[in-house]
């Protein structure tokens, strides 16, 4: 069996994707479960009403970051490999 760098990359980029997407879904739904959490308890009295704003907007910017992160690691690590295997083919 023949494994090309390109192939691994293709996949790579693919898995980096898929990883992007998960984690950024992962991280905005926690911020909107805290937006949940924070106006149920205004509305019970015990807080301050919150806006879908104040709570969502770092939410999505950590979604973000984190996501870039962790898809970046999973591309990074891939491009490594493809790296490998194309140094290993030529020798």
């Amino acid at each position: 069996m023949v494994v090309r760098p390109r192939a691994i990359l293709i996949a790579t980029a693919c898995a980096a994707l898929a990883v992007f997407a998960a984690v950024q879904d992962r991280v905005t739904a926690a911020g909107a479960r805290q937006y949940v959490a924070l106006q149920r308890a205004a509305l019970a009295g015990h807080g301050q009403i919150v806006t879908v704003d104040e709570i969502m907007r770092p939410a999505i910017r950590r979604s973000v970051e984190q996501g870039l992160l962790w898809g970046g690691v999973v591309f990074v690590t891939g491009a490594g490999a493809a790296g490998a295997v194309a140094r290993r083919r030529r020798s």
